[in-house]
Parts: C-alpha cells; structure tokens; sequence
C-alpha cells in the first residue's frame, strides 16, 4: 500500500516552499543524496570572464611593450625618417629640434617653414633604413645609428636624439631628434644673379657667404641673368656639416657671345700690340722663351675662343682656353724676318654686370684640358710644308736666313750660295703638343753653301745638320711658323 501525497500548487503551478520541503525531507528519509550546488568561480559565466580578463591583461603588457618602443631614442628616429621618407613635414617637424648653427651665417633657414618648403621641392633620398644601434651618455641624451639605402646605394649615419621635459600620457618619455643645421658655402661672382633655396629667395653678397639649413634635400636654384643661365642644383644635406655649392657660372647665349668677343678683342688689341718677345704677364700670356731683346710685333694665330670654357676662381669668373701667337721680329745681320711659335693655356679675368661682360687681363693657366690635335693637320701635310720652306731656305743669297736652320761654318763671308741636297723630310718624326698646340717636324738636312771668305772661294756644308719646324694649325690649314737648327 502506497500513500501518495498530491502537492498544492502555488497560483503558476509551481509547488509550494512548504511542499518542496517536505519532499526534500522525505527523499533524505529514503536515502537519496540531493545536488550540491557549484562554487562561483566554477560556473561558465565566471571563467568566460576571466579567460576575457586575462586575455585583456595580455593585450595591455603588449601594447605597452609597443606604445614604450615608441618612446625611445631609436623610435624617435624611426619616425622622423619615416615621415622624411613620406614628405610628411608636420609630422616630421614634430620629433625634432633644431640647434644652434655652429658658426655664424649669412642667412638661416631653420624654422618649420623652411622644413616644409625643403620636403615640398625635394624629396629626401631614402629607399629604406635600418637602425643598427644606439648608445647614451646620459639618461638624457643618447645617440642613435642607422643605415640609410639610397639611390646612391647604403651609407651610415647617426642621430643626438634628447630627452625632452614632455611626457606622453604621464607614462611616456618624449624623444626627438637634435638636428644641426647644415653649413652651405657659397662663391657668388660680381654680377650674378638671384639665389633662391626650395623657393625662397635669399639675398647674398658677391663672393663668399654661409647659408645654414636643415640636414635634408634641398633645391638651390642661381636665377638668370641678361649674361647668365638659370641654374639648379640639389644638395642633399643629410649627415653633412659643411657642404661647398658646386656652382660654376653658365652663360647664357647672349652671354657667351660677349665673352668671346671680349676676350679675342683683347688679344687682338693689347696683346698682339706688345712690343716686347716678354710682355707682362700680368696683362697678357705669351712670352718667348729665347732671350730676345729685339722689338717686335705679336699676331694671333687661329680662334683662342676654339676651347672656351667658364671657371669660377674665388670670386673672379674666368674664361679658359688656349691660344696661339707669333712674335715676328728683325734682327741685325739676318736677312728677312723672324718668327717664333708661342702657345699655351689662357685664363681671362671677366669682369661680369647684368648686361655686359669685359675682360680686365689675360694671364697664364694650368691644368688644362689638352687641346685636340685637328685631323687636317696630318703628318703628310707638315711635311710637305717643310720640304718647300727647305726649297725657299736654299734659294737665298745670305749667311744667316731668317727662319732657316742652315749656318756656314766660316764667318764674314760673301757670295754665298746655298744647295738642298737630298729630301729633308725622309726619315722625320711628327709631334703635336696639346698644351701649345704646336706641331714639330724633327730631322735631318744636308745642305752645300759656296761663299768667299776674305776673297777666296770655298765650298763647305752646313756645320748644322738636324732641325725642328714648328707649325700652327689656325682654324683652316697648317700654317709653318719656322725652322731651326739644333
């Protein structure tokens, strides 16, 4: 027999407290073990928590090990070369400060402007970049190093990076990079032309002048000028101190003109009009090297403009070339005149204005670039030249013939009469000097004279038997100048 007991129920059909209890009770009276209920921090909702806790901690200890890399020495110059690298002037402006130039400058272009305008006209050369190492001196100050790969290939480098008194967060220190402005010389002629830097006119005076700037990419351009070209140039100032404008003058078409006819009416008009085989080389360049001391008469040979080129030396603004010149002259007991090839390298002061060019003086140059031997001026054609001036040489009646190498071996003599044997030319050697522009035939003669020395007659050779001719090439044709005994 069985007794079953019906629980009221409550008004949503739950049983009551009172009959939940006593059902409790009654299934301990026959042995029946009820639930224990889970502790807290066993149920899902609590380890879903912590493992999101957990999780959050490990993202925050990673997050923080990222944002403190940032604030170092070597995150400082990660990002100021990065942001170099995109252009990004405000945010490269922002890692950085700017030093004191280290010695005093004509103009300064250091501030955030300039920074801005220097990346917007010239974009820095840097591929990529690799930090390779930093040290500190103190807790304030460190220096960072780093590869830089460049168009130009890999270079190294180094950053002074300082503590600054900025904290980001109220956590971490702020870094930015010491930029030292970069020092660039520049050598400005009288007469050149306006000077702007990435687009801002700078006003500098004629000869030399120091312009500080940021260490990074920089366009100079020189303004034009009636006489002078336009010119750019780019600087690229990073890593560097101290840095010499590479800035050689061009003239314009105008310009060069001017030039050229300035510097050959000068050799025309005072240097061909020396009287002397040694004029000053203070105003003009040729000088024979023989100690003549006889008067004469200089003349141009050829074009000295053939190899013109502009050279700028400290201030002065130089016209470079060679030129050609002869010194004919008489002498005393010499029948006919004399001539004696002068050649050699040039350098004309240029005295330079807006819309004019003067040459001042013309003196001697070095270090040229030899000149060109022209393919007209062949070893045949000298030659040729030789073998009639030999001809000419033996048909005058006289001792000593001017430009001619032969010389009887008696003096005082009269009557005399020269005679060519054999051909001059065979077996002679050709050379050509790029510095003088000389050409010389070298070799041998044999030559009859019959005079009367104190009324006798007498039949005799040249006592001087090998020679040297020298020839000019003057813009169209070979040109012999003379012979001489050796």
């Amino acid at each position: 027999m069985s007794t079953k007991v019906k629980a009221p129920e409550t008004a949503n059909h739950e049983p009551s407290p009172r009959v939940a209890t006593a059902v409790a009770d009654q299934r301990t009276a026959v042995g029946v073990t009820a639930p224990v209920a889970p502790k807290p921090w066993q149920t899902r909702r609590f380890q879903l928590a912590a493992g999101a806790l957990i999780a959050l901690l490990v993202v925050a200890v990673v997050a923080d090990n990222l944002v403190a890399r940032q604030y170092t020495p070597e995150g400082a110059v990660r990002d100021y070369l990065a942001a170099l690298a995109a252009q990004n002037g405000q945010a490269a402006w922002s890692d950085v400060t700017v030093a004191t130039p280290t010695e005093p400058t004509a103009v300064s272009l250091t501030d955030a402007t300039a920074f801005r305008s220097a990346l917007g006209v010239a974009k820095p050369d840097i591929q990529s970049f690799d930090i390779i190492g930093a040290s500190s001196s103190d807790s304030e100050q460190a220096t960072v190093k780093v590869a830089l790969r460049t168009s130009a290939g890999t270079k190294q480098t180094a950053f002074v990076v300082e503590r600054s008194g900025d904290r980001r967060w109220l956590l971490y220190p702020v870094w930015r990079v010491v930029l030292t402005p970069a020092l660039l010389t520049f050598n400005l002629p009288n007469g050149a032309g306006p000077v702007a830097i990435d687009g801002e006119k700078v006003v500098l005076p004629a000869g030399q002048a120091v312009v500080a700037v940021l260490p990074i990419s920089h366009a100079v351009t020189f303004g034009a000028t009636e006489m002078l070209a336009e010119q750019k140039i780019s600087v690229d100032a990073l890593g560097v101190g101290r840095e010499a404008i590479a800035y050689t003058p061009k003239l314009s078409d105008a310009g060069l003109v001017k030039a050229k006819s300035s510097v050959a009416t000068f050799f025309k008009d005072v240097c061909a009009r020396q009287p002397s085989a040694h004029p000053s080389n203070s105003t003009c360049p040729q000088d024979v090297a023989a100690d003549i001391t006889y008067p004469g008469q200089w003349q141009l040979v050829g074009d000295p403009n053939q190899d013109l080129a502009i050279k700028l030396e400290g201030q002065s603004l130089n016209a470079v070339g060679h030129y050609q010149m002869v010194f004919a002259y008489t002498e005393s007991g010499i029948k006919g005149t004399n001539h004696v090839a002068v050649g050699g390298a040039y350098a004309a002061a240029l005295q330079l204005t807006a819309g004019d060019i003067t040459v001042t003086k013309i003196t001697r140059a070095d270090g040229l670039t030899a000149l060109d031997r022209q393919s007209g001026a062949t070893d045949q054609a000298a030659q040729d030249l030789v073998a009639k001036a030999f001809a000419r040489c033996a048909s005058v009646s006289a001792e000593f013939v001017a430009d001619c190498p032969q010389r009887a071996p008696d003096a005082v003599i009269t009557n005399v009469r020269w005679r060519l044997t054999g051909d001059p030319t065979v077996g002679a050697t050709v050379t050509y000097s790029g510095n003088t522009g000389i050409l010389t035939v070298h070799g041998n003669f044999s030559m009859a004279v019959s005079y009367k020395s104190f009324g006798q007659a007498r039949s005799r050779s040249s006592y001087v038997t090998a020679y040297d001719a020298h020839l000019f090439w003057d813009g169209q044709a070979l040109q012999l100048v003379t012979i001489e005994g050796v």
